[in-house]
């Protein structure tokens, strides 16, 4: 789990002096943070434990991008890091913002597990709110429901705060229906604060899962964006 963390931060260190020299038509991105617990859609991977996590992608001005990232985890199967693969392509048409990209998810421990979604978002920025919907396919299912086809329809939603212009009210509602399991609700709602490169975030996030993973918390977090 250390060599996973310190390669993904290596990595994201050597991808910033590597791109520092050309600036277009690429761009690096990415995070480290820490949270006072791992969520994934409204449940627990991290056993209500705080974590750490990082992701860095490349994104080219046409509109294609390339990334990945990971985080310490404890999963009740043995997991104890979790790591992600991304590509996808995006663009703007009448005011708004379409993407589609496919992810590999996957889960490592004892053994490794992988888990490939197909994810399709459509998002807008009203400037009194950001507003982004989408859909995730998984057809092999996901670490919570292995071999379970997963259909998750979500949505997003941003209001900055008035007369504060570094702090947002942050929000989302998804629902997951899985084949041969019940399916599930998540949501959550709280404030996100910028301070330069900084982001805090203060949120509850629940689901309908009976059970401690999934049972209603609060939590911070902390992430710096480069």
């Amino acid at each position: 789990m250390k060599n996973i963390l310190l390669g993904a931060l290596a990595a994201i260190c050597l991808s910033q002096v590597s791109f520092a020299q050309d600036e277009k038509p690429y761009s690096v991105d990415g995070y480290v943070g820490v949270t006072s617990d791992y969520r994934d859609r409204g449940l627990s991977l991290s056993d209500k434990d705080p974590t750490i996590m990082a992701s860095v992608g490349l994104y080219h001005d046409n509109g294609f991008y390339v990334g990945g990232g990971v985080a310490a985890i404890s999963e009740s199967a043995g997991g104890d890091a979790k790591a992600n693969l991304y590509a996808g392509y995006n663009f703007d048409a009448d005011g708004f913002t379409y993407d589609l990209s496919v992810e590999l998810d996957s889960i490592h421990g004892g053994d490794s597990s992988y888990y490939p979604e197909i994810t399709g978002t459509v998002s807008r920025d009203f400037g009194l709110a950001f507003i982004r919907t989408g859909v995730t396919y998984a057809v092999d299912g996901r670490w919570s429901a292995p071999d379970s086809d997963s259909f998750y329809v979500f949505a997003d939603l941003e209001v900055p705060v008035p007369t504060i212009p570094e702090l947002t009210i942050i929000s989302r509602l998804g629902y997951d229906m899985r084949q041969d399991r019940a399916n599930l609700w998540d949501w959550g709602i709280g404030l996100s604060a910028f301070i330069d490169t900084f982001e805090l975030t203060l949120m509850y996030e629940d689901s309908s899962l009976n059970g401690p993973r999934g049972s209603g918390a609060i939590i911070g977090g902390l992430k710096f964006y480069f």
